[in-house]
């Protein structure tokens, strides 16, 4: 009796200082520091000379900006993207995460801000903030190729993940899509500080 009371204690202890949620790899900025969770960050290629930041803009027929596309101006650091982790942990630890625009200033039939799979039909299944139709899943973080560089995937709730790269719209625009095929969009972020705003 005493062995049990005595395991089960230790195992209450073990999963009290040492929760699951905080024993994955943080996230990190650009400069390697850990970032905050829910905190605001540009996120912006790895390569200069590829196009900016992430932003929202109006593709197709769309009446205001609820496409997420890549700035095709080098210098653009995008817009400002809240990254949070569901686990209750400061940091954003590698895994599954929830990217939202700050704003919520899009509409009257828009139901959220947060980033969404939804299937179009010329580009495939493309990154979208406010629409109520999208695909049932969830986006992650992983580490990329250097310390600091990372990459999203969208995970359906099939079961299957595929990277976030980048494709083109018949006008050009730089969509962010999801596609086995389509290389991985590798970026770093850059934290910003709560007053700043874009």
């Amino acid at each position: 009796m005493a062995s049990a009371t005595f395991f089960v204690i230790f195992l209450l202890s073990a999963l009290t200082f040492y929760p699951p949620s905080t024993t994955a790899q943080p996230v990190t900025d650009g400069e390697g520091n850990i970032v905050r969770n829910g905190g605001r960050f540009y996120i912006r290629p790895r390569f200069f000379g590829v196009g900016g930041g992430i932003e929202r803009a109006r593709t197709g027929d769309e009446g205001s900006p609820l496409s997420v596309v890549q700035s095709p101006f080098d210098t653009d650091p995008g817009q400002p993207w809240i990254i949070g982790s569901l686990t209750q942990s400061l940091f954003i630890p590698e895994g599954r995460v929830s990217i939202s625009y700050e704003y919520v200033q899009l509409g009257d039939s828009v139901e959220s801000n947060e980033w969404v799979a939804v299937e179009v039909q010329l580009a495939g299944t493309v990154v979208k903030v406010g629409y109520s139709n999208a695909i049932s899943g969830f986006f992650t973080i992983h580490r990329a190729s250097t310390a600091n560089t990372y990459k999203f995937q969208f995970c359906s709730t099939a079961g299957s993940c595929s990277n976030v790269g980048i494709v083109r719209d018949e006008a050009g625009n730089r969509i962010l899509a999801i596609n086995q095929g389509t290389p991985f969009f590798e970026f770093y972020l850059q934290e910003l500080p709560y007053e700043v705003s874009k």
